[in-house]
């Protein structure tokens, strides 16, 4: 059992139960508050037509996280550091999980941290 980890849009998703993955089991689920948005960006395309449905699983996303911190703290570190495989929102979560020292949560197998675990869901 992990205690705290940062998750980011993926690792969000599937914490909350919402997109398939192997979910570790975290006491607390940490986010940048720009991952708000490309969850809420997801569920709209994953829900075209179907408002409704795209809101109850915003809100079951949002329950999931505890703490949601500034994505400006960590945006030019994150945009420096993203590369071809790992975009912009898991750069920014690994640079908040590494400020933090606690694990990075995601789905993206792309990424890695010299600094914290990164458990792959």
């Amino acid at each position: 059992m992990v205690g705290s980890a940062v998750a980011d849009a993926g690792g969000v998703l599937v914490l909350s139960g919402l997109l398939d993955g192997r979910a570790p089991e975290v006491d607390e689920v940490l986010a940048l508050d720009a991952t708000s948005l490309l969850v809420a960006e997801y569920l709209v395309l994953r829900h075209e037509g179907a408002p409704a449905r795209a809101r109850i699983e915003y809100g079951m996303a949002v329950r999931a996280v505890a703490e949601w911190f500034p994505v400006r703290a960590v945006a030019m570190d994150a945009a420096l550091s993203a590369g071809e495989l790992v975009e912009a929102d898991a750069a920014a979560a690994r640079a908040l999980a590494e400020s933090l020292g606690v694990p990075l949560v995601t789905k993206n197998r792309a990424v890695s941290s010299r600094l914290v675990p990164v458990l792959h869901c």
